[in-house]
């Protein structure tokens, strides 16, 4: 049986969804590419637990000025409604805390500049510490955002928090490609690109599928 054009079509349009769907890790210049596709990896709960931050590649920040393994680790992470960061101190030098001057961008046009401090700012003490994100030029705090910092004696501290895609001002909300930095913790630029693949990828053969389907049906009727 021959298909119809429609037929063909509809299935040109389903390999073209898998194709453009599928994300692409970028990293070019200043940036270090530290995550790509968000589906691949296990979800992460901020909790103070930072088991589920296992699987996902860190990189170094550090200043130029810094030498041997006076680094912080640190991992930007995203899904389909929040970017996560976890960062893990220096274990030489600037072991504690710090939360201020948070630049986050989302496609390097909509900026955001975040604070992240515990309520009250009360004092940080040993164990899992709550932390609330603000935002940096008005102070006021941001709505689905949180954090944790962990203090242990004679170790770096260590803490997580997340930013809802919301949050950034751009038009629909759909960002491909989101970056960090901080001036208090070193000079490099951390970047997670990529989409998460499953829903659009369901949405799109989906459609694929039915068009087939409908294609099929009414070639049979035509040649009835």
């Amino acid at each position: 049986m021959r298909l119809s054009r429609f037929t063909v079509a509809a299935a040109a349009i389903a390999v073209l969804v898998l194709m453009s769907s599928t994300p692409v890790a970028a990293s070019s210049g200043g940036l270090v590419d530290v995550g790509t596709d968000a589906t691949s990896y296990v979800p992460i709960t901020i909790d103070g637990n930072y088991e589920d931050w296992e699987d996902k590649p860190h990189s170094q920040l550090s200043y130029s000025w810094d030498t041997g393994n006076n680094y912080h680790s640190a991992a930007l992470y995203r899904d389909d409604t929040y970017v996560y960061l976890h960062v893990r101190m220096s274990p030489t030098s600037y072991s504690t805390f710090n939360g201020y001057n948070y630049h986050f961008s989302a496609d390097n046009k909509w900026d955001l500049y975040v604070a992240a401090i515990t309520p009250n700012n009360v004092a940080i003490v040993d164990g899992d510490n709550l932390l609330e994100v603000r935002n940096q030029n008005n102070y006021q705090l941001m709505l689905n955002a949180i954090g944790y910092v962990t203090r242990t004696a004679g170790q770096p501290d260590e803490w997580e928090l997340r930013i809802p895609i919301e949050a950034f001002a751009g038009p629909d909300k759909k960002f491909r490609t989101f970056t960090f930095q901080c001036s208090n913790l070193g000079e490099q630029v951390l970047t997670a690109t990529g989409t998460p693949t499953l829903p659009f990828l369901l949405a799109g053969t989906g459609f694929a599928i039915a068009a087939i389907g409908y294609g099929i049906k009414r070639r049979k009727r035509t040649t009835k």
